[in-house]
């Protein structure tokens, strides 16, 4: 039985003390159980040096959770190691300050793993996230029952008895959800990891396909040398643009004329991060809990202050930008006795379906190419990032420097961080040595 307790503290400007991650858990052979605030991703993408798990990245902060898992991958009795499993089921707490305050958040991940010792790996998972429950801040509570929580846990609609109110939770299925189809192919050498990744999102049936056009896809090259001076290296595309394609409003298709009409085929018009019940959307404490290349409706008016979204009075949709093609290359490595990370990513902003058609229910932009829009024409940004670390007094001690620099359409910025860092276990007083 292992045991292990954590909470370090974060300073900022406001001289205000948090903490950051703080969490009490054990494990016990495989399988493993923690509770509290802890720094966690969710992918088979390249740790570090991606742009971040479709699904759960680490751009916000931590949510405070109970997470069951087995963190590893584990062998199914009776494969000889040829197949193996992990996986991770949560209940988590969204807490206030949202559009439906104290909303639950369940979530559940499982992955599978052939090949064992052979030189090539193929793996593939299933991850999916419902956001439940709360107050609506209209003097109601959304459906929380533990039959409720079934129907969440298996993705199926709400009881229409029970939720007259909710037309769309007995259309679609209950909460807000997200899932990610997640596959790779691992090709291992003596001196060389090389991971071929893709992940898919969805949120509703009609964009529940692994193989639809949007997507993260990543190459990453890993030395098994940990002090080489490229240690790691990683190409990534990403596309979230289509969205199961544009469509008219509630996803009738009218025929031909419509299509002639409007130039756009039948398509699903998904709206990624955003629910028309959970407003807040994929988002804590105004942080994108998914990929940090969505902009927030806060983050937008940031650059564009006089930004309007057009569904602002009907839905009131917080992620203001979740359609996005983008490639990134990322490294890390060490020289001499300084370990650096290099990022660069190049985007291409689009804003959502609603904000080019003048909103999620209108699509008179369509008619109307002028109509103003912070992403009319579509907005080009660049990302770049540079750290470096060193250990100058000892293996505990390290300086730590960091240059950030956001350059193009939408804003130009630079950042700068320099800081020391302790890891270990702090001892306060002296112990005498033991006599002789």
């Amino acid at each position: 039985l292992d045991l292990v307790a954590k909470a370090p503290l974060v300073s900022g400007l406001s001289s205000q003390f948090f903490v950051q991650q703080g969490y009490v858990g054990a494990q016990y052979g495989i399988f493993a159980i923690r509770a509290g605030r802890w720094e966690r991703t969710l992918g088979s993408q390249a740790e570090d040096i991606s742009t971040g798990s479709l699904a759960l990245s680490g751009n916000a902060r931590p949510i405070p959770q109970v997470l069951l898992s087995v963190p590893e991958y584990s062998s199914v009795p009776f494969t000889k190691g040829l197949i193996k499993f992990k996986g991770t089921y949560e209940h988590a707490w969204l807490g206030k300050d949202r559009h439906v305050d104290d909303a639950y958040l369940h979530g559940k991940s499982f992955y599978l793993k052939l090949g064992g010792d052979y030189r090539i790996n193929v793996a593939g998972g299933l991850v999916h996230y419902a956001i439940w429950g709360g107050d609506d801040n209209r003097g109601g509570r959304l459906p929380e029952s533990f039959k409720d929580y079934l129907r969440v846990i298996t993705a199926r609609s709400a009881n229409e008895a029970n939720s007259p109110l909710l037309p769309g939770e007995v259309v679609n299925v209950l909460g807000s959800n997200l899932g990610v189809y997640d596959l790779s192919v691992l090709f291992k050498t003596k001196d060389y990891h090389v991971s071929l990744y893709q992940q898919t999102p969805f949120e509703d049936k009609s964009g529940n396909n692994p193989f639809n056009r949007d997507r993260l896809l990543g190459l990453n090259v890993t030395t098994s040398r940990s002090k080489a001076w490229l240690h790691s290296i990683v190409y990534e595309f990403v596309s979230t643009k289509y969205q199961s394609g544009p469509s008219r409003p509630g996803g009738v298709d009218d025929g031909p004329g419509s299509r002639d009409r409007f130039d756009l085929p039948f398509g699903g018009r998904d709206n990624y991060y955003n629910n028309y019940l959970y407003r807040t959307g994929w988002v804590y404490q105004d942080r994108i809990i998914g990929t940090p290349l969505f902009y927030t409706k806060a983050r937008t008016r940031l650059y564009f202050p006089d930004f309007v979204d057009p569904d602002e009075r009907q839905f009131g949709f917080n992620v203001a930008n979740n359609r996005v093609v983008a490639h990134h290359i990322g490294a890390m490595g060490r020289v001499k006795k300084l370990s650096y990370r290099l990022l660069a990513t190049f985007s291409t902003n689009y804003g959502t379906y609603g904000g080019i058609n003048g909103g999620i229910n209108r699509w008179g932009s369509v008619d109307n190419p002028d109509a103003p829009y912070a992403f009319r024409p579509p907005q080009r940004q660049h990302y770049f990032l540079l750290e470096v670390e060193s250990h100058p007094f000892s293996s505990h001690w390290s300086l730590l420097a960091s240059v950030a620099v956001d350059a193009g359409e939408i804003t130009d910025n630079v950042g700068v961080l320099i800081g020391l860092k302790r890891e270990g276990i702090l001892t306060i007083g002296h112990k005498k040595p033991a006599p002789k």
